[in-house]
Order: C-alpha cells, then sequence, then structure tokens
C-alpha cells in the first residue's frame, strides 16, 4: 500500500511538474529496490510496511546530518533542498507524538498497570 502510494504521488508530482517531489519520490523507489534487491539476495520476502518506514527514517537521518553539514558550510540553498526533501519523506511516516502526548501516554499506562515504583 506504501509503494503505491509513493507510486501514485511520484505520477501526481510529474503531471504537475513538481521538480524537488519527483527527484525525492524516485530516490525513495530506489532506496525500497535496492533494499529488496539485498533482502532477496539474502533469502528474504520484499520489504514490509514497518521495515519500509525504518528505511525512510534512516533517509531522513541521513538528510538531517546533511543539512547540518550545508548550514555549517555556508550553503544554506543545500540545507533547504535537504529539509524540503525531510518533509516530503516523512509525509509517509506516521505522525510523531509531541512531548505532552508522550507524557500523558507514559502516565496512562502507568496508572493502568498501577506501578507506585519502578
Amino acid at each position: 500500500m506504501l509503494r503505491d502510494n509513493i507510486n501514485t504521488a511520484l505520477k501526481d508530482a510529474m503531471k504537475s511538474r513538481n521538480e524537488r517531489s519527483v527527484s525525492t519520490l524516485r530516490l525513495m523507489n530506489a532506496a525500497i529496490k535496492n533494499a529488496d534487491i539485498e533482502a532477496r539476495g539474502q533469502g528474504k520476502e520484499p520489504l514490509n510496511e514497518a521495515e519500509l518506514m525504518s528505511l525512510f527514517q534512516k533517509m531522513i537521518k541521513q538528510r538531517q546530518e546533511s543539512a547540518e553539514l550545508y548550514d555549517k558550510g555556508g550553503r544554506p540553498e543545500l540545507a533547504k533542498a535537504e529539509r524540503d526533501e525531510i518533509g516530503i519523506i516523512q509525509s509517509y511516516l506516521p505522525k510523531q507524538m509531541s512531548e505532552p502526548e508522550i507524557t500523558a501516554a507514559i502516565e496512562a499506562a502507568i496508572a493502568e498497570v498501577g506501578a507506585a515504583s519502578m
């Protein structure tokens, strides 16, 4: 399903001539295909949804590191391009919980099990 969404988005981006989206979605497709080929070489099935999300998180981390290096090197236009790619990739990941949401979930879990100490 995630693969189909990416391919559909790629077609839409090509029709609307959104070059940043097209290039990022093509990079995502290439990363997926490379990971599938590597898995096949090890006798495994193609990546499932959870493994795809892990792959996308790795791609985001790489781009964050690149953006920081570009900032340090005085190349803000390249850093912005990396951050734009991060935004596109993140749109295919589940929404991350905010700090208050995490705290509330932890407190609810503690109350549910009745924990008084570690």
